[in-house]
């Protein structure tokens, strides 16, 4: 998914209160401390809180900048001192309301300028690498530029996926000696996992003898939804089978064509709305499969939620979504080829059984989001402060 806003706004000052709090509980810390503002804010997703878990432990106190222009409050901290770090993760929306290149240039310009005013008061960037491109971008040349000039300026880089300086490499270039390598965690403990898979299927009006298919999370037109149910209707009625999309609509162009189709679907079933954490339970229990029949991914939480309920997937072939998973839980197919995605669902028997859920479980369980906070915040702790001149410390 990319950031969006936590909230409508964020007051003038908001981010410094809670700047100022952080560094007083990070005096009782044995290392200097870092005050670590992160933008954008994702606040339907809580990949984040997960990754920044572990790092008051390294001396991190991360503090979320809901809005760009209260980057300026981290760069007040920055001239009187302390050592900041500015956290980027989706690029999105520095070009989002763009309505022409010549005005993506400008904002992306902008956007770096304000990059730079950070830089220049001493603050450090770092980048998480979460997609290629924004989905559905309109201006691929100038995302491309955007994220490559970010790439050059920043301390760190972190990758969920190993691969991803080759399967970013047509739009920028990630220097090798910046990469930080983290994966990106299961959601274990994230949602509320109480429901058997009788009780989900029940509510839900699906029969016991049905193959279901899941498609979980937010539906836009990356995700490929629409080339999914032209492999549907091309599955033969050899057994009874169910695809279930549960996730909230946006208001991208080709969604709503999208939405009535499957709503008349006989033999789908459609939940255009936000789906509660405490209610996706009842997607994932009562499921067989997960499928992720995206365009192109680089990364997604909706892969690392279904492990985590201990599905199998369906996966675009070639990408970071492929190179997450093994043969023995997963079937990849060809993005945008409908041949190859009816195959990868016909085929998918091979994976109804107790031995591939078994190995999604492991994968999550292999996983754990407290570990990998730790390694990414004593990672990152290691980078600053190598770059900084700081001894180290024992972790």
């Amino acid at each position: 998914m990319e950031g969006q806003p936590r909230s409508s706004g964020q007051p003038p000052g908001a981010f410094t209160l809670e700047a100022v709090r952080a560094l007083r509980a990070l005096q009782a810390s044995d290392r200097p401390p870092i005050l670590l503002g992160y933008h954008p804010v994702a606040r339907m997703n809580p990949y984040q809180a997960l990754l920044y878990q572990r790092a008051w432990e390294a001396g991190i106190g991360p503090v979320p900048i809901v809005r760009e222009e209260r980057i300026d409050e981290l760069v007040a901290f920055a001239r009187q001192g302390h050592a900041t770090v500015l956290h980027l993760h989706w690029l999105n929306l520095p070009l989002a309301h763009a309505g022409s290149e010549t005005e993506a240039r400008s904002l992306a310009d902008a956007f770096l300028r304000r990059l730079d005013g950070y830089r220049d008061a001493g603050g450090r960037l770092v980048w998480t690498i979460h997609n290629i491109l924004p989905h559905g971008a309109r201006f691929e040349a100038e995302e491309g530029r955007l994220r490559a000039a970010v790439a050059e300026r920043a301390d760190v880089l972190h990758v969920l996926a190993a691969r991803t300086p080759e399967h970013v490499a047509p739009y920028f270039a990630l220097p090798a000696d910046r990469l930080l390598h983290v994966p990106h965690p299961s959601y274990e403990g994230a949602y509320e996992d109480h429901v058997g898979r009788d009780q989900a299927r029940h509510e839900l009006g699906i029969m016991p003898d049905e193959l279901v298919f899941v498609v979980a999370g937010a539906i836009r037109p990356y995700k490929g939804l629409a080339e999914l149910l032209d492999a549907w209707d091309a599955l033969p009625p050899d057994r009874p089978r169910r695809l279930v999309i549960a996730g909230g609509p946006s208001d991208e162009d080709g969604v709503r064509p999208l939405l009535e189709r499957a709503a008349i679907h006989p033999t789908v079933l459609l939940h255009a709305r936000r789906i509660p954490a405490d209610e996706m339970q009842l997607f994932l229990r009562s499921a067989d499969i997960a499928v992720l029949p995206y365009l192109r991914s680089l990364n997604s939480g909706a892969l690392m939620l279904a492990l985590t309920f201990g599905l199998p997937v369906i996966v675009p072939a070639g990408g970071g979504l492929a190179e997450a998973v093994e043969d023995r839980l997963a079937i990849s197919f060809e993005p945008g080829k409908t041949d190859a995605l009816v195959d990868a669902l016909r085929g998918a028997d091979r994976l109804v059984s107790q031995k591939a859920c078994a190995a999604a479980a492991r994968a999550a369980a292999e996983l754990k989001p407290a570990d990998l906070a730790r390694r990414f915040a004593f990672g990152l702790r290691e980078r600053l402060d190598q770059a900084a001149g700081v001894q180290d410390r024992p972790g």
